[in-house]
């Protein structure tokens, strides 16, 4: 069956749900809900005087981004993974990610390698104004484009998994602004590989990153526990 274009009330849905997930997530970025606390449905549908299911969708839509956790018991909390989490994910993804970084080099056609300095500058545009939430999305997209460059679907599949899962780890990042200094180095660096061609050293680099960013991330849950 075809389905037909949606209808006002669909649209004003989706809207509404929009905005109830960007009021929540600038709450969350701005720190007025701190990694771990946790969030009653029904008491943010009173405060908003919205309905629990628009409540319920906006959440859901946080939890996609990784912004929030549905527990077990139907509490949502925002998300922080442990410390044995964040090494899960780092190590695997820096092993998935120096493989695709050094097959991507050596894969590249002229005009991707244009596309990736592009999305390098949008990077560092982000980087420059402090913008935080540009930066990660910016960040997301340049790696996601190289794991496409590597050209093995199978390898991108388990990347694409991993950053899922990496994705809880965003709200830990907004607390380490002293990080984006070192993690623009660093993308410098993975650029800088790619540039010269050199397969080696991009994996390499990329593997570094990844496991900067474990280390930084483990030492700030170290710290609070």
């Amino acid at each position: 069956m075809i389905r037909g274009r949606p209808s006002r009330v669909e649209k004003r849905f989706r809207s509404l749900t929009r905005l109830l997930a960007e009021e929540l997530r600038q709450a969350i970025i701005a720190g007025k809900i701190a990694p771990g606390g946790r969030l009653s449905e029904e008491n943010l549908a009173a405060q908003l005087n919205v309905g629990r299911v628009a409540m319920r969708a906006a959440l859901r839509r946080l939890e996609a981004e990784g912004y929030v956790t549905f527990r077990s018991t139907n509490e949502v909390a925002v998300s922080k993974p442990t410390q044995e989490e964040v090494e899960d994910y780092y190590t695997i993804a820096s092993v998935l990610e120096g493989l695709a970084a050094r097959l991507a080099v050596e894969r590249a056609h002229s005009e991707e390698m244009s596309r990736l300095r592009e999305l390098h500058q949008l990077l560092r545009e982000a980087y420059q104004k402090k913008d935080l939430e540009g930066y990660f999305e910016a960040n997301g997209n340049f790696h996601r484009f190289i794991a496409e460059m590597a050209r093995n679907e199978r390898l991108y599949r388990l990347i694409d998994q991993m950053r899922q899962e990496i994705r809880r780890t965003r709200i830990l990042s907004f607390h380490l602004p002293q990080r984006l200094d070192h993690s623009m180095r660093e993308h410098d660096q993975i650029l800088d590989a790619f540039l010269k061609k050199n397969p080696e050293r991009a994996q390499s680099i990329m593997v570094k990153h990844l496991h900067s960013q474990m280390e930084a991330l483990k030492k700030m849950l170290a710290s609070e526990a």
